[in-house]
């Protein structure tokens, strides 16, 4: 079914190609447009009826908020494809008709990730994010020497959530892993593209047409006419400068006076002298305008508006959002198939009762966790200054994007896997067997060296 909905999809895109040569025609060959002829244009077509048409119909196959969050990612290569026909027709434009060729674009990176921030309870949050890390490679066009790198940068940032989508529906939903490698294909397709097309940028047409950042064209319509032009700008004052030989006669002129240059000048007297008059140095006060006996009433600010704390049971997931300085929030009577999301706690703490398959603090400063067990492990992603104490057992401890995390180990955790990414202050706490612990911290920086077989990467010596 996926193969035929993919089918469907590539000759949906094929259709609308043939629609714009049909209007660009005109009849003749000749007329036909430069976004019909242009061969990058071309290409990027290719991605859109291929990889993307795939991925595309593997989001409708998902459906809800996967589907919905597609529709979105289809509208944004559309918007980047009529700002390449911009492109193909146009000379590079100013800066201000280059924003707003690229506003759609750039609406369409925005609800992208709108949807994913407004659907933080939903089942397939790990799409929605791995989707919204990524979408920024529509931004290649405002790269201007190396758009390649840019877009192999934003693919990797989804890398994470791209993981953890394999390792949920590996052996369940062969849909999902394909999903994943279908918007990873996207990916490699689009910097293959700009490698061969874009490799320095934008390839504009400096034989082409001033842009004016209207929209492209796609069908014949009728309506009225556009509106008049706007007001001549205002003339340019021309003054002519003075004469160069005029200054330089009346500057010989006063030299040419001797003795008699300075008797303009005024005689300086005793009292004027700072030196000798002690009143002089004091400086002069700052100027203080008149009151005018009306006080000034300033404007109140507009208030920041707080979302309400949040503590509930969402399906299998244990929501927990907004809490500021709430020390004593426990979480009881859970499922090891249950996950608890904690995201924008502030000083707050949280305890998990029993076993759950995986605990995630998202975005969290000065928030500490405590809990029993869990299946897969515990994650800190974007945090500041966190904490997290295992009492039991836990696989895997995640660190990522965050500056400032302590964990405390258990005795049955003294096995567990520690990954971290793009993390800073990290310390591991672990127990000597006296109800003390030990502190070890994590290393933030490494060197690499060449072996003659690979590259071999170890902590920097000013770590260990």
């Amino acid at each position: 079914m996926s193969e035929l909905t993919a089918v469907v999809a590539r000759l949906e895109a094929v259709a609308s190609r043939l629609e714009g040569v049909a209007v660009g025609g005109g009849g003749t060959p000749a007329k036909r447009t430069a976004a019909v002829d242009a061969a990058f244009v071309k290409a990027f077509d290719v991605i859109v009826s291929g990889k993307l048409a795939e991925f595309l119909a593997l989001c409708q196959k998902i459906g809800g908020d996967v589907q919905e969050q597609g529709a979105i990612v289809s509208g944004g290569f559309k918007a980047q494809r009529d700002f390449l026909v911009q492109a193909s027709q146009c000379k590079e434009p100013a800066q201000n008709i280059l924003v707003k060729l690229l506003q759609p674009t750039s609406q369409a990176i925005k609800d992208t990730s709108e949807i994913r921030d407004n659907r933080r309870g939903s089942p397939l949050f790990n799409h929605l994010s791995a989707i919204s890390e990524s979408i920024q490679v529509l931004g290649w066009v405002t790269i201007p020497k190396t758009p390649g790198p840019f877009v192999k940068e934003m693919g990797d940032a989804c890398q994470f959530y791209a993981n953890r989508i394999l390792k949920e529906f590996k052996d369940k939903d062969k849909v999902h892993p394909d999903w994943v490698k279908a918007w990873l294909g996207v990916i490699s397709e689009l910097q293959a593209y700009i490698k061969e097309h874009h490799t320095t940028g934008v390839a504009w047409n400096p034989k082409g047409k001033e842009a004016t950042g209207d929209p492209v064209p796609t069908k014949a319509t009728g309506g009225a006419p556009p509106p008049p032009p706007g007001p001549p700008p205002p003339p340019v004052l021309n003054v002519a400068p003075a004469g160069k030989e005029e200054n330089r006669n009346a500057l010989f002129g006063e030299i040419n006076k001797g003795a008699d240059v300075t008797k303009g000048l005024k005689k300086v007297t005793d009292d004027m002298k700072t030196h000798k008059n002690p009143n002089l140095r004091m400086g002069a006060k700052p100027y203080k305008a008149p009151s005018s006996g009306v006080k000034s009433v300033q404007q109140p600010q507009a208030a920041s508006v707080e979302k309400p704390a949040v503590c509930q049971l969402v399906g299998k997931k244990w929501v927990v959002e907004y809490q500021k300085g709430n020390r004593n929030l426990v979480i009881e009577n859970t499922e090891n198939k249950q996950t608890v999301y904690v995201y924008r706690c502030e000083e707050s703490t949280i305890r998990v009762e029993g076993k759950v398959n995986s605990i995630i603090l998202d975005n969290c400063k000065k928030t500490a966790v405590v809990f029993n067990s869990t299946v897969s492990g515990v994650e800190f992603i974007n945090c500041q200054s966190v904490q997290g104490q295992v009492m039991g057992k836990v696989p895997i401890i995640s660190i990522d994007k965050t500056d400032g995390c302590q964990v405390y180990l258990s005795q049955e955790s003294l096995d567990a896997e520690i990954v971290t990414a793009k993390s800073s202050e990290m310390n591991i706490l672990v127990p000597d067997g006296s109800g003390e612990f030990v502190e070890y911290p994590v290393p933030e920086q490494y060197k690499t060296v060449w072996n003659g077989k690979g590259l071999i990467t170890q902590p920097s010596d000013l770590q260990v």
